[in-house]
């Protein structure tokens, strides 16, 4: 009986407003983020080696996310509001990334006007300020915003497809990641070479970051009809699929060498499925793991952490000492809990007065 009370429904999916076990996920992602950065570690194991991976992570519970958002909002209200849909992610992701980049023109101007960074940083700020940072290199402390550029982009073009394109967004979807796939394979690297002039993996936007988010959008669609929840829901809806998925995803990690052509594209089709199997079902076998208070709260300040931690990281290695750079351990750390705590104070200071303008546009629009 209890048994079959658990068993996924598509009416219990489409009433979930909050997907437990996300958060958990996100706080893989960036502590595993923060370890690449942080550790230091030539000869250790490919999956040691291989943290980069929780930004395809991100995008991929972000693509769903996102999808299955707007896909609910038309199912309710007949459209789509672009207006709405811009205006909650401006509120939420435009203030601590423009007051980040603010503060660090007023100190490297003003404050620190010697620094090494002043240069290059004022030189690449038009990317930043832009979100088109993952066009060209940035080697500054903000290299890490390409994979902002890559969502924001996402953010404004495909909105905007579901809203006035709705009957071509699968096969659009499906032609993306063909395309991206025949990057990820290298098929296209020489006409790519020669009209680019330079090597495709000097241009972020052409790596294979798009690939996550477009399953994430992929698997949204899916659990949208009755059909595809059904036969998702054989395959993923079963309480062992999150941790299979999670094994899936740690076993194609560890694969030594580049992670390029099938192993990237098996290990994003397992973030897919990592993240449908906790969407799918709440009781997932994950859940008694990622809903534990402080990977969840860990997952709400992620976008936080990810912001500051190469600025907590700068800070670790200038104030920590030998001590410090022998432990990749203590050094990851010391830096994951700088950041946790710098994100902790922008999201009570600064992110939750926006968040709250959030709530009650949502509530003046819906009148």
């Amino acid at each position: 009986m209890a048994r079959d009370s658990a068993a996924p429904s598509l009416a219990r999916f489409a009433q979930t407003r909050v997907f437990g076990s996300l958060d958990g996920l996100r706080c893989l992602s960036i502590l595993a983020v923060v370890w690449h950065h942080s550790a230091t570690h030539p000869r250790a194991l490919a999956l040691a080696r291989n943290g980069f991976l929780g930004v395809d992570l991100f995008f991929a519970i972000s693509g769903f996310l996102i999808t299955t958002l707007l896909l609910r909002e038309r199912h309710a209200t007949g459209g789509i509001s672009l207006r709405r849909f811009f205006m909650r992610r401006t509120l939420r992701i435009f203030p601590p990334y423009f007051a980040l980049l603010a503060a660090t023109a007023f100190a490297l101007w003003l404050v620190f006007p010697g620094a090494s960074m002043r240069a290059p940083f004022f030189a690449e700020l038009p990317y930043l300020a832009t979100y088109t940072s993952n066009w060209v290199e940035i080697s500054t402390l903000f290299a890490i915003t390409w994979s902002l550029a890559t969502e924001e982009q996402f953010y404004l073009v495909w909105p905007s497809i579901e809203r006035f394109a709705s009957r071509f967004a699968i096969p659009l979807l499906c032609a993306a990641l063909v395309l991206n796939q025949a990057v990820n394979f290298g098929l296209l690297d020489a006409p790519l070479e020669g009209l680019l002039g330079a090597p495709r993996r000097e241009f972020a936007v052409l790596q294979t970051t798009f690939t996550p988010i477009l399953l994430g959008a992929a698997l949204a669609h899916t659990l949208a009809r009755p059909a595809g929840f059904a036969a998702l829901a054989r395959v993923l809806g079963r309480r062992i699929a999150a941790p299979l998925a999670l094994a899936g995803i740690g076993l194609l990690a560890s694969i030594p060498g580049p992670l390029t052509g099938a192993p990237r594209l098996g290990l994003h089709v397992a973030m897919g499925a990592l993240v449908g199997a906790c969407a799918i079902r709440e009781d997932n076998g994950l859940r008694a793991l990622l809903t534990l208070r402080p990977l969840t709260h860990i997952g709400a300040i992620s976008y936080g952490i990810y912001l500051y931690h190469l600025i907590a990281l700068h800070f670790v290695l200038a104030l920590g000492g030998a001590f410090l750079m022998r432990s990749n351990v203590v050094r990851f750390l010391t830096c994951a809990l700088l950041a946790v705590a710098i994100a902790e104070v922008s999201y009570r200071v600064l992110e939750v007065r926006f968040l709250r303008l959030k709530t009650r546009f949502e509530a003046m629009a819906s009148r």
